[in-house]
Parts: structure tokens; sequence; C-alpha cells
């Protein structure tokens, strides 16, 4: 397959099924979505067992599924949604699953007008005007080496391998990280009858209780706000995206200004677990998430074993590993069984594509340069979606990447960001 497509997009994720749905809705059809797994949403197919979203609010535009989900969808419940999403919108017949992207290059015509991107992958050599990465913030799994840690006899995994407890029973298992999975896993190993469960908390980390109940209350509530609103007012296609481009165009002043109110509600609600060395960070926790990409710890039960004695919470540094376990900076020698990194994760999309002037040194982490709106800064055939700075990073994934598939439906067609009436969708 040789021919030059429209569009490529690269990612069956949230963004990217979204950026399709949308291709398809405002006439656009010849894509393709490349996706390295079998499925969409991958990184949840894979994730552990016990993995449920947090957020009540997850769905994504103009379709919620025909199916009965859970409030906080499971991680099956959450790849079960994303596979109707893409059958609904016929996105799925064009997806090329099991298939990954290994170099992409910009090919510059002498006429200086017909310019376009040349992706090699697993198994083609593709072309298109336009080039969409979805790939997210989670696509490569943060590994730190120890000193020693060749000597180290047990096992050492990350928290994108580990499924289950069920091997760790009677094990001693040190859990390295202070966020939502290390927690999480933590908490599984402990249920599962490891002998001995300890977290490594080497940073500050904002730790919030859940209250399922009063979450899924608000959600109803929402939920029934918003029928009433369709119902009454009569709401259409029109004014649903309409609100969408609303609800992401905001200036750099605005979203800070947002965060800083946000930030000043929420800490109020934060636990104290300083008696167990657990202190919140510097900058409020939407702050953080925003701007540095940590989100806050929202407990599921982990708190409560941590406070029994269940799970024991470390604050010293691993100075080197031995043959048997670990010896940490202030002296203490503990033996472990396994060693579970919970390290987070790092967008590689430098990877392949390797232009050092598209990205921003954020922390540590490469992160695209964008006009806030998912579109390069440096190239207009060129978008990242769900890379950008925003609040409620679930809640709008849905709404850049259904935008997004309309700016570029629109940049095809040559014409300006005209209404979408005018393009005649219907849904």
């Amino acid at each position: 397959m040789n021919a030059k497509l429209d569009v490529i997009v690269i990612g069956a994720g949230f963004c990217g099924i979204t950026v399709a749905a949308s291709l398809k809705k405002f006439g656009i059809n010849n894509f393709i979505v490349i996706e390295k797994g079998e499925t969409v949403a991958t990184i949840w197919k894979n994730a552990y067992e016990r993995l449920v979203t947090q957020n009540p609010y997850f769905t994504l535009p103009f379709f919620e599924g025909k199916g009965k989900y859970s409030t906080f969808k499971t991680k099956d419940e959450m790849v079960q949604y994303l596979t109707e999403y893409a059958y609904h919108f016929q996105v799925d017949s064009h997806t090329r699953f099991g298939e990954e992207v290994q170099s992409i290059t910009k090919i510059y015509n002498q006429n200086q007008t017909d310019n376009y991107w040349q992706i090699q992958t697993t198994k083609d050599i593709l072309y298109s005007k336009i080039l969409v990465i979805c790939t997210g913030l989670n696509n490569e799994p943060v590994i730190p080496n120890f000193c020693g840690q060749e000597c180290f006899s047990g096992r050492i995994i990350h928290s994108s391998a580990y499924k289950n407890g069920f091997s760790y029973k009677s094990k001693k298992v040190l859990v390295i990280g202070s966020g939502n999975s290390a927690a999480e896993i933590a908490l599984d190993l402990y249920e599962h009858g490891a002998a001995r469960v300890d977290m490594l908390i080497r940073g500050q980390r904002w730790v919030f209780p859940l209250y399922p109940r009063l979450r899924s209350l608000q959600y109803w509530l929402w939920r029934s706000r918003s029928y009433f609103k369709q119902l009454f007012n009569q709401t259409t296609t029109d004014t649903r995206i309409e609100a969408m481009e609303r609800a992401i165009d905001f200036s750099p002043e605005e979203l800070q200004t947002y965060i800083k109110e946000t930030d000043k509600f929420i800490q109020r609600f934060a636990l104290d677990l300083s008696a167990y060395s657990i202190y919140p960070e510097d900058k409020g926790p939407m702050d953080v998430e925003v701007n540095q990409g940590r989100v806050a710890w929202v407990d599921r039960g982990t708190v409560k074993q941590i406070k029994k004695g269940n799970i024991q919470v470390i604050s010293s540094n691993i100075q080197q590993l031995t043959k048997t376990g670990v010896i940490f900076a202030n002296g203490v020698a503990q033996d472990y069984d396994a060693i579970i990194l919970g390290t987070g994760f790092r967008p590689s999309i430098n990877k392949i594509l390797r232009q050092p002037e598209l990205y921003l040194n954020v922390n540590d982490r490469l992160l695209p340069k964008t006009d806030s709106k998912c579109q390069s800064i440096v190239d207009p055939t060129l978008y990242f979606v769900g890379f950008e700075k925003i609040v409620g990073a679930s809640a709008t994934y849905g709404y850049y990447g259904w935008c997004t598939g309309k700016r570029i439906a629109l940049q095809l067609l040559e014409r300006p960001f005209l209404s979408h009436q005018k393009l005649q969708i219907r849904l």
C-alpha cells in the first residue's frame, strides 16, 4: 500500500479513535489508523487487572455506549466501550492493528507545494498529507537502574507488566512509587497474601479519598441536568460541537487562573499523611497535574492498610541492591523477593519522529510544541492529540480529538473554519 493518504493517525486510544470518528463525520475517508496492539485502548487492555477509572464522567463525544457500564469503568469495560465507539463510527474498518511505526520522515518536493509524510512501519511504507500522533503521554515505561541491580536474585518488573498478586503470595515485595498504579498494586499485593508489602515514596504527592458514592451521585445529577437541558433547550449536534470548541478555547492565562481556583477548592479535601512521611507537593494538585503530568493519588483503600501497618512506607532512597534485597540510604537493609517499579511513563515520540525542533523539554520529557489546540506550531500538517495542558483530561480528550478531526477536514478541503452546519454533519 503505497498510495498517498489524506491522513494517517498513529494510536487507537481515546484520542486516536475520536479523531478518526470526527474525520469520518466531516467527510474524510482516505485515512488509516495505525495501532501496534491487537485492539483499541491497548494500554488499558494490558494494564493490571484491578485497574478502574477514577472519573465517572468518562464518555467520548456523541456516543455513550449500548452496553451497561459501571459508573467507574473497569479496564475491560473501558476496552469494550472504546471498541463499541470505533464500531459505531466505522473507525474499525480504517484501523490497521498489530502494526508498529518505526520511523517518520518529512519528504520535501522541489516545488515545495506537495510535501508529505513518509511512515515506515513493521509491515509497510505509507505516505500521507497530514499526520496525527495520538500515542499519548504514557507510551514508554520509565525504568531506573540501581547500583548492584545485577546481583539481585529476585524479580524486578515495571508496573506495566504487573497483572495481579497471585504469584506474589507469601513473598516480600517492594513497590517503588507514589502514583495511583503503585498504590493500587501495593493494595493488590496485600490482598493476595504477600508476606510483606513496602512502598518506597521518594517525593511529595497529593493524596485524596475517592468517595465513590459521592462521585456517583454527582455524576448522576450531572447526567440528569444534561438530559433536561437537551429536552427543553433542543440541544443539537451543532450546538454540542460549538460547546466542545468553547470548552477547549482558552488562553494560557485563563488556564492558569482556572487551575489556581480549582486548587484552592480541592486542596481542602487532601488527606494528611505526614505521620507516614507522605507530604503534599509544594504546588497545588491541579497545577502539578497540568504543568508537570503528575496525577494525584486517589486512594482506593491503600491508605487504610498503611494506617493499619499492613503496608509500610519507606521514605529513604535506595543505596544499592544486594542478592537478597535492598540497602537503603539510611543504612537499613531489607530482604525482598520482588521489586515492582511504579515509576511512570514518558511519551517517547522523538524515537519515531526525530526532529528536535518539534519539541519542548518539560521536566525531562520531550513534549510537542503546539498551538494549544493540537496543531504543531512548526509544521501545519502535523498534529499531536493528547499532549495538551488541560484540566480534567479524561473528560476532554474526546473534545480535542473531535475538534482536531474537524480542523483537519477543513484544512484538506482548503476551507476556512466554517460552521459545522455548512458541512452537513449528521450523527
